[in-house]
């Protein structure tokens, strides 16, 4: 599932593009000074969520925002490039670890937070496979699309959770368990998935 190309994301796209984008312009100039504010704003997660769900929420969607933005001022500027595109999936990978070493702080002070690190830790190397694996994929001219849990739907999965923790605070346990084992079956599923599926579409090819 691509939710870049959804309806919704269009029309977030479009309200950006047209009102956002041409005032946050006059400052940051570059696309990849969007990229580098992501990172920046990315690594101020954990210390968000070490002092607050809120804060963490507050600093992913600023990340989650910037990342969007250096997209957006690309393409105005007609400055999309190999380098900008390796420059933001590098940093991207960067930041999905950062992300989930937030909300692994919040069960630092949990009774079973052994179980939690190792659900936590399961979580990162699927989101990782999920894109290394169409990576590695298109290096070899394989598309792939495959799987929920692309890149954007885990960012905003993300960022609803830490919105939920900090409004819902008197169940924020059951919150966060359920969050977390969520977040850790879908993303195992889509890795799985996009695996299986480029395996067979090679097995086709030969």
């Amino acid at each position: 599932m691509n939710l870049r190309e959804s309806a919704l994301a269009d029309r977030i796209y479009r309200i950006l593009e047209g009102q956002l984008l041409p005032r946050a312009e006059r400052i940051i100039t570059r696309p990849d000074h969007f990229t580098i504010l992501g990172l920046v704003l990315a690594l101020l997660v954990p210390a968000g969520f070490f002092f607050h769900p809120f804060w963490g929420f507050i600093l992913m969607t600023l990340s989650g925002l910037a990342d969007i933005m250096d997209g957006l001022l690309a393409k105005k500027q007609n400055a999309v490039s190999p380098r900008g595109a390796f420059l933001d999936s590098s940093t991207d990978r960067v930041s999905d670890f950062l992300y989930l070493v937030g909300i692994w702080i919040l069960f630092l002070k949990n009774e079973w937070v052994l179980l939690a690190s190792l659900v936590v830790w399961l979580s990162m190397l699927s989101t990782f496979m999920i894109s290394y694996v169409k990576a590695r994929a298109e290096g070899l001219s394989v598309r792939c699309q495959k799987g929920l849990m692309e890149r954007g739907l885990r960012t905003v999965y993300l960022i609803v959770w830490a919105l939920l923790l900090s409004i819902f605070t008197a169940v924020s346990d059951i919150i966060l368990w359920a969050g977390l084992s969520l977040y850790c079956a879908l993303t195992a599923t889509t890795a799985i998935q996009r695996i299986l599926h480029i395996m067979a579409l090679l097995d086709r090819g030969k």
